[in-house]
């Protein structure tokens, strides 16, 4: 068996201005699903275990800390999209470029959400830190497969993702919010 890489095409394939575009939003979409999640992992391993909030004080918490980061991301990015514009003003692809960092934000919002529609306690919390943590994890094992590895390797690059997204989540955790 051959350890050279198979070359797959990209995710997005085209050279076109279109196919750049769609790169650009899919990347926005995924970076800024990424940061929420390791920051609600995050925010939700600094839950007291001893005096666990209710499950409502938890989605608060889960939607109030996503809708504040990607509103964060959306407003710095518009203004920097803005500043770095030659004619001043920036035009609607980066809008959508914003758009798309908001939707992915969000999307993991729901996500984290879900096992508090389907359990309560400890359970619905136990749910959503796997859910938070699979994300890295099958992200890294996507990449890998995306440039040609071998499932083999995709799961390497996925617990490395995984280990990745433990270590900021505990140096978030142990330096405080």
């Amino acid at each position: 068996m051959s350890s050279v890489p198979v070359s797959h095409p990209p995710l997005i394939p085209g050279d076109d201005q279109g196919a750049i575009h769609r790169r650009a939003l899919a990347r926005e979409f995924f970076a800024s699903a990424l940061y929420v999640a390791l920051v609600l992992l995050a925010a939700l391993v600094a839950l007291p275990r001893d005096r666990l909030p209710s499950d409502h004080a938890v989605l608060a918490t889960l939607f109030g800390t996503a809708l504040g980061l990607v509103l964060a991301h959306f407003v710095a990015f518009r203004f920097a999209a803005h500043f770095t514009a030659e004619a001043g003003r920036a035009d609607t692809p980066l809008f959508q470029e914003a758009v798309a960092g908001l939707a992915g934000g969000l999307l993991v919002a729901l996500i984290a959400a879900v096992p508090y529609v389907l359990f309560s306690g400890d359970d619905a919390l136990l749910g959503s830190l796997i859910a938070l943590a699979t994300l890295p994890a099958v992200m890294g094992g996507a990449i890998a497969r995306l440039r040609g590895r071998s499932r083999t390797q995709a799961l390497v690059a996925a617990g490395l993702a995984l280990v990745a997204a433990m270590v900021v989540v505990y140096v978030k955790d142990f330096l405080g919010h």
